[in-house]
């Protein structure tokens, strides 16, 4: 069974800022992996504040898949606040077969990804003009 959700990044998080966006490597391998249509992936890390249900934060490194043909992340100094568009959250699980063939799940796997990262301070800019 596969998962995804949108993210509420205003609701979820008191406040996301970049840390690094570097080449999504193939497994065991110095080659950038591709998407099947050819694009190149991309690992972005942002630490998030997490909103807790007490109001307090409990901040934690976000790794986020994406797709571009130049780092999207180009630009963008590390502890810049951003904001991610697309931003889904997706869950897939894991199974095992037994000796008989059955099928039997044995944990989950979560995933991030988005479509693009800006700048914050490059947003708020450009809608104040």
């Amino acid at each position: 069974m596969l998962s995804n959700f949108k993210i509420d990044q205003s609701a979820t998080f008191a406040g996301l800022v970049f840390l690094s966006c570097e080449p999504k490597l193939k497994f065991n391998s110095t080659e950038q992996d591709r998407t099947k249509a050819g694009a190149p992936k991309w690992e972005l890390q942002v630490l998030g504040a997490f909103r807790g249900f007490g109001g307090g934060t409990s901040n934690e490194v976000v790794k986020i898949g994406m797709t571009g043909d130049g780092n999207p992340g180009q630009g963008i100094n590390p502890f810049t606040p951003v904001s991610l568009v697309d931003f889904e959250v997706g869950v897939m699980e894991k199974t095992k077969k037994d000796d008989q063939g059955n099928e039997r799940v044995i944990g989950v796997t979560v995933w991030f990804r988005c479509s693009d990262v800006r700048d914050v301070s490059v947003v708020q800019s450009s809608k104040a003009a």
